[in-house]
């Protein structure tokens, strides 16, 4: 009941959220949000298309001034979104269409008076400098809520990605397709070809129905037109596209692509005087591999790899993470990123969310052994263990039926991974370090009444060989997602609402079992929950999580808002295949926001308020807030942003590791950043977050970001940071005492600590044409920490804490070892545990040079070079760090990856 008051509540209030403006961001067709039921729609705008004999009837220059271009239809009368809501476009503007049985061709005349001052960088395709932009959205499936759409600037760079349910931007997704484009004395021109193969169609109709709609951005006036008006306060993206008529008899398109690929690559690590039997100064590499696409339908497509390589992707950043949880990583494998909109699930239609699970992970396949010889209780000296985990093969099966059936497939293998030692006798071994696995992800989607409504469905399945070996002490044998999701769009789609539940159960020995109840996810260990407790006989767990939205997305009124709820079970477990921080969750969050899309002396502005709360089973209160901010756009393009937030009085169940809950004292936060108009030259970024406490503790940042564009080809940009904070929370560790009554049997140590991390990315981009392009960076990174003031929990619920030396006991600290006598001459034993100050310092640098020597085919030369170091000196000192950083000696790898794309 307590739940559903605080729901009707915050439905009444309309609360807002932290979603930091992420709508307002506009991108190429960013919000084409105006309800349009295509059929019968009176002020809904066509266009249609001619055919030609032959694909040799066109040249493809850029310039729209062949013969077969004259006395075609064409798309005019654009309107704004950007700046003047609704208002006429201020440059003419003509679309027009033309296609034969294997090509699409899009030719745009994008008239302007003033040619010099386009803005018309050279970078690489699908980049996001600020440009000016011709975009065509295709509808080809006719179900309002998929776009294929593809973009061009006026130096021919491509950009292209998908639009999944109507809104959502995959930009993952790239077309084999082909663009010119020329800037001329009445402005600029631009031709597309696109292969009908790349697109999806129902191939069995007389005359295809599909959507279309045109877009051009204005980088220097920040000026966004469309063909189908579409005002800021629409709703929905794929289903305001007009539509397009006239294309008939067209066939089955053969949809067979193979691109294999040929790699080599050199790493090349420090020289180093040891006896270990696996150093290699140099060691070699080679690859073999391939990617195929095969079109079992027009609706349906088969993307396989077989031995993928990934070795032009980009390094993650270096991070210190002083959590008990594990870093998120977002994915950039290039076959993984592609399509994977349609993978997506658990996440509803709202403006906010905390904690929220993610079902699916792509990361976690080919991830680092999870194994080693110490793990298997091997006395090694040396070890030789993978990176990665090698994916001997992975297939996906994707598409969207005629009758509004999507469909998602993914399966994935890797190889049983192992790891060669020697024993300190000088014996020698092989283990294995990973077992073989398979993983399964499968999704379903229904859409019914044009498009708004959705109902959906979605299951993983990971399961591994692990055979009777040491694995089974850590690692589940199985582990399987269930769920099923839901979305209804109404009154004009202004409304939706949304919602999801998946259940998981996971498979595994009793050690298995009882090491993922213990886990950081959940903590069924806890010392005072009066909830959970840890089963050590089990060797299933099972769990669901579920979340419900309501939503106010759309309307010509300036008001939006979104209210939702979750819940995770505590023996909910999706790591196997998903991303989880915790389980155990009750929450609740609501968000109101007011917009004014055209106001007199702005571009744009928005503001919002939020509040939330989140309990755990117990009924813990873990969450407590409630936030302000707002987004304003300068009519100089410029903009600013601020978040302002609250925390009440709340208790953090997981900060003690299994120990007693303790309070987390009241905070503020503010957090506000500067944007300057991209399209200039020179623009920056500038930002900062402070944090305070009642107890003390603060964080304090600034951040800038610096771009230049010396030319039209080369873009440099310079992004440094820097971070000081104090806690005074830090987890040390937990020692049994049956002396400790107060805390359970245990004394709970934590210390404060002072951090200081700078950083800072440098980035060096130069294009020589839209196929050919270098691309670098480097990143420097230091961070300290400097612990102090050991002390344990005083008493639960409370932030109260005894100092050793101080309150009670005493503490020493001699080579690097703090010994701590917890009650003096009382009876409870001492314990120690290392300086946990630390120092580390790395950098990392790549360099990337891309070239598409013909379309879909392409060749990458790539260095990279990562240097770190690490000491326990906790003192920060700026000019010591700076000069430290490149002691340490590099490791250096070289790569290059050749590749060639069969198909039309």
């Amino acid at each position: 009941m307590r739940f559903v008051c605080l729901t009707l509540g915050l439905l009444c209030f309309a609360i807002s959220t932290q979603a930091q403006n992420s709508y307002q961001n506009t991108r190429i067709i960013d919000s084409l949000k105006e309800k349009n039921i295509r059929s019968g729609r009176a002020d809904s705008p066509s266009l249609n298309a001619f055919k030609l004999d032959n694909d040799a009837q066109l040249e493809l220059d850029g310039l729209v001034n062949e013969e077969v271009w004259n006395n075609l239809p064409t798309a005019t009368h654009f309107t704004q979104r950007a700046p003047d809501d609704g208002a006429r476009a201020t440059k003419r503007t003509e679309a027009k269409v033309l296609y034969t049985n294997s090509h699409i061709y899009v030719g745009i005349n994008a008239y302007d008076s003033a040619p010099d001052s386009i803005v018309a960088p050279l970078f690489r395709r699908d980049g996001n400098e600020s440009s000016d932009w011709v975009t065509v959205g295709f509808d080809s499936y006719n179900d309002q809520r998929t776009g294929f759409v593809f973009g061009v600037n006026p130096r021919g760079v491509q950009r292209d990605f998908m639009i999944i349910n109507d809104t959502n931007e995959d930009f993952s997704w790239n077309a084999v397709w082909e663009a010119k484009a020329q800037i001329t004395d009445f402005g600029w021109s631009a031709e597309m070809k696109i292969p009908l193969s790349q697109l999806r169609f129902n191939a069995k109709a007389d005359e295809q129905q599909w959507g279309v709609n045109f877009q051009r951005s204005i980088a220097r006036t920040g000026e966004d037109i469309f063909w189908k008006p579409t005002p800021q306060s629409a709703s929905g993206i794929v289903s305001n596209f007009a539509e397009l008529n006239g294309i008939k008899n067209l066939s089955e398109p053969r949809r067979l692509e193979v691109m294999p690929y040929v790699s080599a690559d050199l790493t090349r690590v420090p020289n180093q005087n040891t006896a270990n039997p696996y150093y290699e100064h140099n060691d070699f590499a080679g690859r073999l591999g391939a990617d195929i696409k095969y079109g079992i339908t027009s609706d349906m497509t088969l993307s396989a790899t077989i031995n993928p390589d990934f070795g032009q992707v980009e390094a993650d950043p270096a991070v210190i993470n002083l959590t008990a949880n594990e870093n998120f990583f977002s994915e950039k494998r290039p076959f993984f990123l592609e399509g994977r909109d349609i993978f997506q699930f658990g996440e509803t239609k709202t403006f906010m969310r905390y904690n929220a699970p993610r079902p699916f992970y792509s990361r976690r396949i080919g991830r680092s052994p999870q194994g080693s010889p110490s793990r298997a209780d091997m006395n090694s000296e040396y070890s030789d263990v993978p990176d990665f985990t090698t994916i001997a093969t992975a297939a996906k099966l994707s598409g969207k039926t005629k009758n509004g059936w999507s469909v998602g497939l993914l399966d994935a293998y890797t190889v049983q991974e192992n790891a060669d030692y020697t024993l300190g006798n000088g014996n020698n071994g092989s283990i294995a370090v990973e077992p073989a696995t398979n993983y399964l992800v499968g999704r379903v989607k229904k859409d019914f009444n044009k498009g708004n409504t959705y109902v959906g469905g979605f299951a993983t399945a990971v399961n591994r060989s692990l055979d009777g070996r040491y694995f089974e002490d850590f690692m589940h044998s199985s582990a399987y997602v269930v769920g099923a999701d839901y979305e209804h769009q109404f009154a004009d789609q202004k409304w939706v609402a949304s919602g999801a539940l998946s259940v998981s159960s996971v498979q595994g020995s009793p050690d298995a079992i009882a090491r993922t109840q213990r886990s950081p996810v959940r903590y069924f260990n806890r010392v005072d929950s009066d909830v959970l407790s840890v089963d050590e006989d089990e060797t299933a767990l099972q769990g669901f999580s579920t979340e419900l939205s309501l939503k106010k997305q759309g309307g010509d009124d300036p008001w939006l808002a979104a209210v939702t709820y979750s819940q995770t079970s505590p023996g909910y477990e999706v790591n196997d295949l998903g991303f989880q921080t915790r389980a155990d969750l009750k929450w609740v969050g609501g968000v109101l926001v007011y917009r004014e899309t055209d106001p007199d002396f702005l571009r744009y502005y928005e503001v919002f308020l939020g509040h939330d709360r989140g309990w755990n089973y117990d009924g813990d209160q873990i969450r407590n807030s409630v936030m302000n901010g707002g987004y304003f756009s300068f009519n100089n393009q410029w903009s600013f942003r601020y978040n302002l937030g609250y925390n009440f009085k709340q208790y953090n169940d997981r900060i003690s590791r299994g120990g007693p809950v303790i309070e987390r004292p009241k905070d503020w936060n503010l957090r506000g950043d500067i944007n300057t108009d991209r399209s200039k030259d020179i623009s920056f970024n500038l930002g900062g977050n402070i944090r305070r406490e009642v107890a003390g503790e603060f964080d304090n940042a600034i951040w800038a970001n610096v771009n230049y564009r010396p030319t039209s080809f080369i873009q440099l940009s310079f992004g440094p940071q820097y971070t000081h904070q104090a806690d005074i929370d830090q987890y040390i560790t937990a020692v049994e005492d049956d002396n400790a009554t107060h805390t359970y049997g245990k004394r709970y140590v934590f210390s404060d600590i002072e951090q200081h991390t700078i950083s800072a990315n440098l980035r060096l981009n130069w294009t020589f044409s839209p196929t050919m392009s270098l691309q670098t960076y480097i990143r420097p990174f230091v961070s300290t920490g400097d612990f102090t003031s050991f002390k344990e929990v005083a008493q639960p619920r409370t932030y109260n804490y005894d100092v050793y030396g101080e309150d009670i006991g005493s503490i020493e600290e001699q080579n690097g070892t703090y010994t701590i006598d917890p009650d003096g001459s009382g009876s409870s034993s001492s314990f120690s545990f290392a300086d946990p100050d630390f120092n580390f310092r790395s950098v990392q640098g790549n360099a990337v040079f891309r070239w598409e020597y013909t379309p879909g085919s392409t060749l990458y030369l790539v260095w990279q070079q990562q240097r770190e170091d690490y000491s326990q000196i906790g003192a920060f000192n700026l000019g010591d760090q700076l000069n430290d950083l490149f002691d340490a000696k590099p490791t250096n790898v070289f790569l290059v990856k050749l590749s060639y794309w069969f198909g039309r």
